[in-house]
């Protein structure tokens, strides 16, 4: 603990090495997260950026809270370069100064966390460790995930999917987990660097407040918030591992459909089978009799089949990123993917038009509100690739939707850490909604789901395979469902609100 306290001493907020030391700690925070699962990191390194916020300005604090978000950001998407480089034809230094241009925007939330408790907030560092700092936390990553359309990735809650703090999610969903972490670092400082001009009480009671925080996360953790509805079914999810090199070529084109068809035939006396995002890489009315193929053949089988494709809306002439059964039902991708799937504020960003040569780059959103997709008598919860990294997405669906189906195609990314990031986000989903979620993707992380966020099943990455399970249709709503980010966020900016009213109240007193 001296070693420790020592090193805070150090960290002097006014010094040049400070903002070197919230780069790299930010940097560092990838580490907690998949796959390097290191959840441990998360507290000691957001200690030290409410250390070294509890000691600054305000300016100093924004300035301190950007670095952080940089080092996290940079680290934490790098894999971006994957999809822009290798499979998008964007030359290597454009395509690492977009991920640093996304980074610097993603790291001003991060800034304004700190400047906004710095500069309107109680002067007290005691209640800005333990709740100021935390609350504003949570908030601006919220409205991370929500300003032009959000980027809801890097988020503190994943870090914990297997710790007691993930007990939070069905009540606050993940923004209320980063919340309880946010309080554990806050405690890390109280501990390390204490002072004689605290009250006397106040480091015994934040250790209890924190242990009863713990405590609670994991009792929440053992209750099963939803209940089964119907009979098990039996599912399959098919992992064709087309190598995105190879997905989009003309003579790739046969091969593929032979492989998912066949692939599926496997399948015997199983109730749903489903197939990746864009599993058939063409378009929906031109593969009429392909699909009536298949749908015969399953109506023969008594099962669903459910597989991604492209649709083409022929009045308006775009295109959408689709899911189907082959019986019948559709569901059009919402969320798209910025400059994956479309090009976010044209006006400004066209340009990069012509450095980036993906295909199906500037496709058309769905309508907000779809009927359900139903199969195998059970209405679905669909999310396609990015739309589960957004739990409001999601609870569209809910509480209606009985199970949940996430169908990605990772393979964008190749052997990066992202596919293990975006499993997590979706063990995430299941856990908030208290229902089954079958991931089905290209070359992995296909999955099977628990309503408690643990995996049942999963498929080996980079193999041609068949994962087979049985489910459990689930109805009712945690209270995230019923809920969702609304109560933590009214309870949040009252609490700012109050802290900033009452220091406004003490300096007009002053005045």
């Amino acid at each position: 603990m001296n070693s420790f306290k020592k090193l805070f001493v150090l960290l002097d907020p006014e010094r040049h090495y400070s903002l070197l030391l919230s780069l790299v700690a930010g940097a560092c925070m990838t580490l907690a997260f998949a796959p390097f699962n290191q959840a441990w990191l998360v507290y000691l390194l957001l200690a030290v950026l409410f250390y070294l916020w509890s000691r600054s300005s305000p300016k100093r604090a924004l300035l301190i809270g950007w670095l952080f978000g940089v080092g996290m950001q940079c680290t934490g998407v790098c894999w971006i370069f994957y999809s822009l480089y290798y499979h998008g034809g964007t030359p290597p230094f454009l395509a690492v100064l977009m991920i640093v241009l996304l980074a610097s925007y993603l790291s001003i939330y991060t800034a304004l966390a700190g400047f906004v408790v710095n500069r309107y907030c109680a002067d007290n560092s005691v209640i800005r460790l333990m709740l100021l700092y935390p609350v504003a936390w949570a908030l601006f990553e919220w409205l991370q995930g929500i300003v032009l359309t959000g980027f809801a990735w890097m988020q503190l809650g994943y870090s914990q999917i297997d710790t007691p703090l993930a007990g939070y999610a069905p009540v606050l969903g993940n923004h209320g987990v980063g919340f309880a972490v946010g309080v554990s670092a806050g405690l890390i400082v109280l501990l390390i660097v204490r002072s004689t001009t605290w009250p006397r009480p106040v480091v015994p009671v934040a250790v209890v407040m924190v242990a009863a925080i713990w405590i609670s996360g994991f009792a929440l953790k053992q209750i099963g918030w939803t209940e089964p509805v119907g009979a098990q079914l039996r599912v399959s999810l098919v992992q064709g591992n087309v190598a995105q090199s190879e997905k989009w070529k003309r003579e790739s084109f046969q091969p593929t459909l032979e492989l998912y068809r066949d692939l599926s035939l496997q399948s015997l006396n199983t109730d749903l089978i489903i197939w990746p995002e864009t599993a058939v890489p063409g378009y929906l009315h031109r593969l009429t009799a392909y699909i009536a193929d298949l749908n015969q053949t399953m109506q023969q089988r008594n099962t669903d089949l459910l597989l991604g494709i492209f649709i083409r809306d022929q009045a308006k002439g775009r295109y959408y990123n689709s899911f189907i059964n082959v019986g019948g039902g559709e569901y059009r991708k919402r969320h798209l993917v910025p400059l994956g799937e479309y090009i976010p504020l044209r006006f400004l960003l066209g340009f990069f038009d012509q450095w980036i040569n993906i295909p199906m780059s500037d496709i058309e959103s769905g309508a907000d509100i779809q009927p359900l997709l139903t199969a195998a008598g059970q209405p679905l919860g669909v999310s396609i690739c990015f739309e589960d990294a957004f739990a409001r997405d999601v609870r569209k669906d809910l509480p209606e939707a009985t199970l949940l189906v996430n169908v990605s195609n990772d393979a964008w990314f190749d052997g990066s850490h992202e596919a293990y990031q975006h499993h997590v986000i979706a063990r995430m989903r299941a856990l908030e909604s208290g229902r089954y979620m079958l991931r089905a993707t290209n070359t992995g992380i296909s999955s099977v789901i628990d309503p408690h966020g643990a995996v049942i099943a999963k498929a080996p990455r980079y193999e041609a395979y068949v994962l087979n399970a049985t489910v459990q249709p689930m109805r009712g709503a945690t209270p995230y469902v019923l809920w969702g980010d609304y109560f933590l966020l009214v309870a949040g900016v009252l609490v700012l609100g109050w802290f900033a009213y009452r220091e406004k109240q003490k300096s007009s007193v002053k005045g």
